[in-house]
């Protein structure tokens, strides 16, 4: 973040770098869908940090001989600690008011938080960033900030011994750029494709390299040894380059999305050279690029981007609609936004500039005076005292007006506090009977909205999948606007929970077919609807684990087929936890064979990963005679009553309606008998 200073130049283009970075994020969060990619923007910081942080370590040395650990370590804390234990306060204070048992299940992301270790805290309780349901924890953003902020406690001391080792910059770039290797080695090693990244995605080990990048160009090319360049044709070289390296960062953020296996094997170290090679040009005083990011705007945002980091996600969080079923209005996003930026420039303005210059200091000495009964200092710290106080009241009055009812109505559903009906990993724990000789089958409550796996800090994004009317699907059948699907009449759907361990009712849900020689194989989605099946269905097998995601329905599979119950109708729900592979769903459904029929069940899920899951689901199927989809997307659109408050797990109208799709699809692929 910028620090101004008289001794050294002020790189106001890195300014609208920040800005832009900060802006991707923000809209990768926001219930947009229109920036898969936006996630980057965090690595654009990083090697944006790591070249600043370095940059002036260089300086230090260069000038004096010596790093200042102890004065480099209370200027990065007086940088970033005010904004965090206010914004912290503030939330833990909102949310003592309207949800305090949501409050005590966040004790260990606050803690975490405060220790700027939550990225490890999320790892070792297996907290994923992209696949989750339910409401997520206002800090799980502070997971790059611990990054960064482990780099700044480390990297002065390794800093001091590379220039002890490799006093040459040529040589001591080149240790760097090798620590940069062994990071994005570690990364393409520990990711699974088809498996859930987080593990790299997280760890500090797996992302220095995107810092180290950024401290290697700051011992190339520290910004002190910039000088103007009068050539027009270097300037226009320099530029040209610097513009085509953004380009392709705003290209990434536009295609790249988070489970593409290419960001984790290769993407984000591309993007942190690209990010290297952006800065270097823009932080050259004869930049034209670098003035053309200058801009009033972009600087605004750039020199406010922590707070606006800061704010952006608890803003999101606490003002999104608890049900996640109902799509978040412009409205809100407009006003979530909004919040965002006036939150930002109060942090800024009465919080983090003020510390900045000292106030933190004159502050002390103020409140000390008043221990000494010095009256003048007395009647000083009072304006002072009032101020911050008021801003805080700012700070909740604004969440408060931004929807806090929706949110104090969200219970959060974290890994770090079990709750009720959850392992210490976050997952149902509803055991039943096993579905196969190998593999447990646990049952949800049907509108139960905990999720199979439990997130801190996970967008919430809309989103509108492409259907796939007219392209092999059967037996989806629209319900009627008023909610009901014309076989049971449900009108609007339960508010309460109904639950799906218990048998439903002999009028909600008739025996109307044969399930015999039926194999189902889902998620937690498909335990919510297990016992309708099982009673509208008589025979039918359903095997549901909560969690299952398609990289492990081989093995499923495979058990059924050496117990041999797997029937000559096999249904498959998967898609809820996460995507997968054309290739990945090509070779499970090779391993069910082409004597069987399948049918592929699509997903709604308020996660960025649905579309894709959808497209794979149709286009997969597209290629097999005996495949079909039957379009769970379409047949749901619209019905928020189907669904419990994480938008994904069902109610009981949902259950039965799913039921009855089930039993229409299987219906048609027998020819009606």
């Amino acid at each position: 973040m910028p620090e101004h200073s008289s001794k050294k130049r002020y790189m106001t283009g890195l300014d609208g770098l920040r800005a832009l970075s900060v802006l991707a994020v923000i809209v990768y969060h926001l219930p947009m869908n229109v920036l898969p990619g936006g996630f980057l923007g965090v690595g654009v910081f990083f090697v944006l940090s790591g070249y600043l942080i370095t940059d002036q370590l260089v300086a230090k040395w260069q000038k004096e001989r010596t790093l200042d650990l102890k004065g480099f370590w209370l200027r990065r804390a007086r940088r970033l600690l005010p904004a965090v234990l206010l914004l912290i306060a503030t939330v833990a204070a909102w949310l003592a008011a309207t949800d305090p048992e949501r409050l005590r299940s966040l004790g260990g992301d606050i803690v975490a938080s405060l220790a700027y270790v939550n990225n490890w805290w999320l790892i070792f309780h297996n907290v994923s960033y992209f696949d989750s349901f339910g409401p997520p924890s206002p800090f799980g953003h502070f997971w790059s900030l611990a990054v960064e902020e482990q780099f700044y406690v480390l990297w002065p001391l390794l800093m001091a011994l590379g220039l002890i080792v490799a006093p040459k910059r040529g040589y001591l770039a080149l240790l760097i750029c090798g620590g940069a290797a062994a990071s994005a080695i570690a990364m393409a090693m520990i990711y699974v494709p088809g498996t859930d990244p987080s593990r790299v995605y997280y760890g500090t080990d797996t992302r220095a390299f995107g810092l180290l990048i950024g401290a290697a160009l700051a011992v190339i090319l520290p910004s002190a040894r910039m000088n103007p360049i009068s050539s027009s044709k270097l300037r226009f070289l320099m530029d040209a380059a610097g513009s085509a390296a953004l380009t392709l960062i705003v290209f990434m953020a536009i295609y790249t999305d988070e489970y593409s296996p290419f960001a984790y094997r290769g993407g984000l170290v591309l993007l942190s050279l690209a990010s290297a090679a952006v800065i270097a040009v823009i932080a050259h005083p004869s930049s034209r690029l670098g003035q053309a990011l200058s801009i009033k705007p972009l600087r605004w945002i750039g020199i406010r981007s922590y707070g606006i980091y800061l704010w952006h996600y608890p803003v999101i969080v606490l003002t999104s609609p608890s049900n996640q079923a109902e799509p978040t209005s412009p409205a809100t996003v407009a006003l979530q936004i909004a919040l965002t930026l006036v939150l930002a420039a109060l942090s800024w303005r009465f919080v983090e500039k003020p510390i900045l210059n000292g106030g933190l200091g004159r502050l002390g000495r103020s409140v000390a005076a008043i221990f000494r009964g010095n009256g003048a200092s007395r009647r000083a710290v009072r304006p002072r005292l009032f101020s911050m106080a008021a801003v805080s009241l700012v700070f909740v009055l604004c969440i408060s007006c931004g929807g806090g009812g929706e949110a104090a109505s969200g219970r959060i559903t974290n890994a770090a506090e079990p709750s009720p009906g959850q392992s210490d990993k976050g997952k149902d724990i509803h055991q039943s009977g096993p579905a196969t000789g190998q593999e447990s089958s646990e049952s949800p409550n049907a509108s139960d909205s905990d999720s199979d796996v439990i997130l801190a800090g996970e967008k919430n994004p809309s989103s509108t999948s492409p259907s796939s009317n007219g392209d092999k699907t059967v037996g989806t059948k629209v319900p009627s606007t008023n909610g009901s699907n014309g076989t049971h009449g449900e009108n609007g759907g339960s508010k309460g929970t109904g639950n799906s361990g218990e048998k439903p009712s002999s009028e909600s849900v008739q025996e109307t077919g044969d399930g015999k020689g039926v194999t189902v194989i889902g998620d937690s989605v498909i335990l919510g609807v297990q016992p309708y099946l099982e009673k509208r269905l008589p025979g039918i097998l359903v095997d549901g684990k909560v969690g299952r995601q398609m990289n492990k329905a081989m093995e499923t599979v495979a058990a059924h087929e050496d117990a041999g119950d797997l029937g000559d109708v096999v249904i498959l729900e998967l898609g809820t936890n996460g995507s997968f592979t054309e290739k990945k769903l090509t070779q499970l459904l090779d391993e069910i064979g082409s004597k069987r029929t399948i049918l592929l069940i699509n997903t709604r899920v308020p996660r960025q990963w649905q579309d894709t899951v959808n497209k794979t689901l149709k286009d997969v199927a597209a290629d097999y005679d005996n495949v079909s989809v039957i379009d769970w997307y379409r047949a749901s659109a619209g019905h928020s009553a189907f669904f419990g408050k994480d938008g994904v797990h069902l109610t009981k109208t949902g259950a039965e309606f799913y039921t009855d799709m089930i039993a229409d699809a299987l219906k048609n692929v027998r020819g009606g008998h």
